[in-house]
């Protein structure tokens, strides 16, 4: 078996096939969509300035939607609201 950097091929391919699952995993563990009041309780700002930055940056088209009365972003805009607060928390510190 050929060695690279002290692994095999094999530990290698093992590694990449054990990192996608994970991957898979993750995935399955996030919801699909992410409501207004949702990412508002997890950021600790209010509805209203969560929504007007959804209006001002995001798309109504493909980014969010309203079901009844409810806004929904997708998946992908939620991870990036909640990793947006996560940066300001960590550069106000």
């Amino acid at each position: 078996m050929e060695s690279i950097k002290g692994y095999t091929m094999n530990a290698d391919i093992e590694t990449k096939l054990l990192l996608s699952k994970l991957v898979n995993m993750i995935s399955l563990l996030i919801p699909e969509k992410f409501s207004v009041g949702f990412l508002a309780e997890s950021t600790g700002k209010s509805r209203q300035a969560i929504t007007q930055y959804i209006y001002n940056h995001y798309n109504p088209d493909s980014d969010y939607w309203k079901e009844g009365k409810k806004l929904f972003v997708r998946k992908e805009v939620g991870l990036e609201l909640l990793e947006r607060h996560k940066t300001q928390l960590a550069m106000a510190a």
